[in-house]
């Protein structure tokens, strides 16, 4: 693993000394000024500036969240991206950056003090790299390391020049994106990053000895934005106390991302294949299905939006027993499903989970009038 040396000695030593607690007034106020400062980077856009600001916040309370703080960064100007994470240092007590790293060096972190946040700036992602942050971002799972377990969960932000591609990684994931941009960057002189870090570093610090119990006990929901989402929208705005339009703020700030994850979701093969099967459920008198008919639609509907890949029976029998669905013999049919009132409900069930593009209901449906299907 290799550390990459602050780029100011100044904001080096800063960091090393004990933060001294500095009133912030209110949260609001707090929110604003490291919002204003975040803002002097060009290549951050509004949105970019709100989704960091809660991130910095949700830093401060690792414990309380039920996901571990997560961000992934995209920024295709090198430059760019380093005066961020050096930004970013100045906003975080104890951060370590690092340029790559591999589970054996993530094992080599001090366990104290502890890293409050790692800030990986890593050019191009590897399998390695996505593997680590599975790893890293499930709080409660240690791993079984030299004959006893080592927990690694630590807030982390990865910046990439280009995006990761890891479907889990996605979603668990606040995506963030640094645009490149034709003017000079701010050239902060060492006195005066110095100077932002020490105020914001004992503001943050004040913030967090006040607001611990608070935000343990917050219960912040948006119940209208799709799992994982409502999670990291949970972990967002329970590290806001004491200001419920900036917490009112998170669902709106979260909603593309939201978009992005139901569409990723819809156009998975397990939906497709779900869809498949809520297809002929709906068909009137049928009471059961074989696995080689389900495919057959299955592809058809993958043709329709105009993929080329093609499902053969034995993959939409392993899809369907994922979804606890089981195919069972049919007799001389062949192996499929009975479409029995509970595998009817399963699959409605599913349908509402996937997001499936044909889950409009049916009037003559039990099942899609019980609303299990959201439209």
């Amino acid at each position: 693993m290799t550390t990459t040396a602050a780029a100011d000695p100044a904001v080096e030593s800063a960091a090393q000394r004990p933060i001294e607690p500095i009133d912030f007034g209110t949260t609001g106020k707090l929110f604003d000024e490291i919002r204003d400062f975040l803002t002097l980077h060009p290549g951050l856009t509004t949105d970019s500036v709100q989704k960091l600001t809660y991130f910095m916040f949700a830093v401060q309370f690792p414990e309380c969240c039920g996901i571990w703080p997560l961000a992934s960064v995209v920024a295709p100007d090198t430059v760019g991206s380093s005066l961020l994470l050096r930004m970013l240092a100045c906003v975080c007590i104890n951060p370590v950056r690092i340029g790559e790293i591999s589970l054996n060096a993530l094992m080599t972190l001090p366990q104290s003090p502890r890293p409050s946040l790692l800030l990986i700036d890593q050019l191009a992602r590897s399998k390695e790299l996505e593997r680590v942050l599975r790893i890293m971002s499930r709080p409660g799972s240690p791993i079984l390391h030299k004959g006893g377990f080592r927990d690694v969960s630590i807030p982390t932000l990865v910046c990439t020049a280009e995006p990761l591609r890891d479907q889990w990684i996605l979603d668990q994931a606040l995506q963030i994106t640094l645009t490149p941009t034709r003017g000079p960057l701010p050239n902060f002189d060492p006195h005066t990053l110095n100077e932002s870090a020490r105020k914001l570093k004992g503001k943050l610090n004040l913030y967090r000895e006040r607001n611990l119990a608070k935000v343990r006990n917050s219960h912040f929901e948006s119940p209208k934005l799709s799992s994982p989402m409502r999670e990291i929208a949970s972990m967002l705005g329970n590290s806001i106390a004491d200001d419920p339009c900036l917490q009112g703020l998170v669902p709106m700030l979260l909603k593309p991302q939201d978009l992005d994850v139901r569409t990723r979701r819809t156009d998975s093969i397990e939906a497709v294949v779900n869809e498949a099967a809520l297809f002929l459920s709906h068909e009137a008198k049928r009471g059961q299905a074989r696995v080689g008919e389900i495919t057959t639609i299955a592809n058809g509907i993958l043709r329709g939006r105009g993929e080329s890949i093609q499902l053969d029976p034995r993959a939409v029998g392993n899809y369907l027993r994922a979804s606890g669905l089981f195919p069972e013999r049919l007799g001389r049919a062949g192996r499929g499903m009975r479409f029995t009132n509970e595998i009817r409900r399963r699959i409605h069930q599913l349908a509402s989970a996937y997001d499936v593009r044909s889950a409009e209901g049916d009037a003559r449906c039990d099942f899609c009038a019980e609303g299990k299907i959201t439209k």
